[in-house]
């Protein structure tokens, strides 16, 4: 569209609306008989109403709206990776989750090693994102907007309208429509991920016994230890090492996490 969504939407102001809750402000302005829009996500609820941008955040998700810049500059910074990179193309599908059904599980005992912040430094790594945003957003309170940040890549901006009836118009107003490579770009950052933890289940051998995600599971030997400390240094990853009835610890090698 060539104009923006302030100028759409009709607003000059922006609230953030801490404490809130999204849905209860919806049902007040629709027995009002106020017309808005407004759209919902898993993290925060914008409601424009009477030239006011509200934002509000979800008390669940324990998102600060005040983190919305991660959106745009991750955006950016891929919008730029693209264009520099013309026949970039995305690794193809990986496993999310893998299992080794021939695990021995007669001796010895099993621990975790869980990557930090997996995606954002796959991003960071790949040049997906520029130094600045990975390390403003490194603190471990902007997980959720960094995880949120890479989900949305791609997907169609849009808001509903809530009429002066009640009635409700779905995807009134749509903003930017669903970029194929955007998404690719968060695609293949997944599977790189899922690539890693295959590399080092091919490490450990008959010793590996699973991974989740950005979770690797295998027998706890110090041998073992060093074959994923040593792959994970030296892919630029930090880390933290699982033990059963207690809570994660850094690993032994001194890396401070992100999260």
């Amino acid at each position: 569209m060539s104009t923006s969504k302030r100028e759409t939407l009709g607003y000059s102001i922006s609230n953030h609306s801490f404490g809130t809750n999204g849905d209860l402000v919806i049902e007040k302005l629709k027995k009002q008989g106020k017309e808005f829009y407004f759209r919902k996500t898993n993290f925060i609820t914008t409601i424009i109403c009477d030239g006011e941008n509200m934002v509000i955040p979800d008390r669940k998700s324990h998102f600060n709206p005040k983190q919305l810049w991660v959106f745009s500059k991750v955006k950016y910074d891929v919008k730029k990776f693209l264009s520099n990179n013309p026949d970039w193309e995305p690794l193809t599908r990986m496993e999310v989750n893998r299992t080794n059904y021939d695990y021995d599980s007669s001796y010895g005992t099993i621990t975790g090693t869980d990557i930090d912040s997996a995606y954002w430094t796959i991003a960071h790594n790949c040049g997906y994102i520029s130094q600045y945003a990975y390390e403003k957003a490194a603190h471990r309170q902007y997980k959720v907007a960094r995880l949120a940040a890479l989900a949305v890549l791609g997907r169609k901006t849009y808001f509903h309208k809530m009429q002066s009836d009640g009635l409700m118009v779905k995807n009134a107003v749509t903003f930017e429509p669903e970029d194929i490579q955007l998404y690719a770009v968060y695609r293949d950052i997944r599977y790189r991920c899922f690539a890693h933890m295959g590399d080092l289940a091919d490490l450990l051998g008959d010793d590996f016994e699973a991974y989740r995600t950005d979770c690797i599971y295998y027998r706890d030997t110090i041998e073992n230890r060093k074959k994923v400390y040593e792959y994970l240094d030296y892919h630029g990853f930090t880390y933290k090492q699982l033990e059963y009835g207690g809570e994660g610890t850094d690993n032994s090698l001194g890396k401070k996490s992100l999260r």
